[in-house]
């Protein structure tokens, strides 16, 4: 018989909804191979419910909304002096249902898929690995460098807070794993043992590659638009990149595709001509088979975009800042273009609408790279190989 794991997850797994949902989604996959999974997932009601792989056993846990959660940890973290965001996903009812859990099956493991349900994990007391899907620490960081205002100050407020949260739950699991080298690097830093490095990835069955460069001018940004990098990046390109793009390419136009755009509402709105806020989607695949280039415009983030390579799956080219193509192996100039300001970016996406060529040459490249490198199977496979031959007594 396999031997038990118990996953705990910060929200729904799905395939295609957002970077979290779908690591995660893989990462179970890629766990009931060699585990009996039995998966326990916080669910907001904004959030909806979540998809699972076949054979794992999943009990989905209701929360509050997200802006009392959010009101809540405020309060805590300055009475307590704990970091917000482990706060703001704290849940009675999921320690409860874990501690039911242990009393009828001790596992193996318990795997945090995201560091901020890892207290959860840790309170178990049984050996508890922490999946880092970001250094959330240095986006802290980097956030509060470039806000100004109460933005600015609860950023760099939090920032330390985080950090040390970070390192405290490297110190107390028994393993953990990021997306990139440079994430391990960071969190290795002065926390002990250096992270088990397991890529982000992409389904590279679902995502086909299209040979032939889209006829349409269509600029694509996919992206949890509930994420702050997110926004502030889309934020940048309307305001800066896209009057400049528009009069380099008056024919082009982009649409954004992504949950939780009421942190956008104004731009969704009333925002430039050319510019079309679509909401969420559940299958990004009819938009990638139109759009001509992907932009991914952060100015601030951590770990690695997988809208970077869904896109060099499905055959469309990127423009990234050097923040947003961070950690991911993809060569500058050949399988990606990278842009830092603004007229930069917009003269790298006008360029490739321009030249259907270079935008098949990038594509081509582009899809060689994941396919060698970034595919889910192998990179779970590896993962959950991992986690077996650390498991005691298997």
């Amino acid at each position: 018989m396999k031997p038990l794991l118990y996953s705990v997850l910060p929200r729904p797994a799905h395939p295609t909804r957002d970077g979290l949902a779908i690591r995660n989604f893989h990462m179970l996959a890629a766990l009931e191979r060699e585990f009996r999974v039995r998966a326990a997932a916080l669910r907001a009601p904004e959030s909806g419910s979540g998809e699972y792989p076949a054979g794992v056993e999943v009990e989905e846990i209701p929360q509050a909304r997200k802006i009392v959660r959010q009101a809540s940890a405020l309060a805590s973290s300055a009475l307590s002096g704990a970091a917000y965001p482990a706060r703001i996903y704290r849940s009675r009812a999921l320690s409860s249902q874990l501690s039911r859990w242990f009393d009828r099956e001790k596992p193996a493991w318990v795997v945090a898929h995201s560091y901020h349900v890892a207290p959860a994990a840790l309170e178990t007391g049984a050996p508890a690995w922490v999946d880092f899907h970001n250094v959330d620490s240095e986006i802290w960081r980097r956030m509060g460098e470039r806000s100004a205002g109460p933005l600015g100050a609860f950023l760099r407020w939090q920032a330390p807070r985080v950090d040390r949260l970070e390192r405290d739950i490297l110190r107390r699991a028994a393993g953990a794993s990021c997306v990139s080298e440079r994430d391990a690097r960071a969190l290795s830093s002065d926390a002990g043992a250096v992270p088990l490095v397991v890529s982000n990835g992409v389904d590279l069955n679902r995502y086909v590659f299209r040979p032939e460069p889209s006829s349409e001018e269509m600029v694509f940004f996919v992206g949890d638009l509930t994420w702050p990098p997110n926004v502030e990046g889309i934020r940048w390109f309307c305001s800066d990149v896209w009057p400049i793009l528009s009069r380099l390419r008056a024919s082009s136009r982009v649409e954004v595709l992504g949950r939780g755009e009421g942190s956008l509402r104004g731009l969704a709105r009333h925002g430039p001509p050319g510019v079309s806020f679509l909401g969420e989607g559940a299958d990004t695949r009819p938009l990638w088979s139109r759009a001509a280039v992907a932009i991914v415009p952060l100015l601030a983030a951590g770990g690695t975009r997988l809208k970077i390579l869904e896109a060099a799956a499905c055959g469309v080219p990127v423009v990234a800042t050097p923040v947003g193509a961070e950690g991911l192996d993809f060569t500058a100039g050949r399988e990606i273009e990278l842009a830092s300001g603004a007229p930069e970016f917009a003269a790298a996406v006008a360029r490739l609408l321009a030249e259907p060529v270079a935008r098949r040459s990038q594509a081509a490249a582009a899809r060689r790279r994941v396919e060698g490198q970034y595919g889910w199977e192998e990179i779970g496979r590896a993962f959950a190989g991992e986690l077996r031959l650390r498991t005691v007594g298997a």
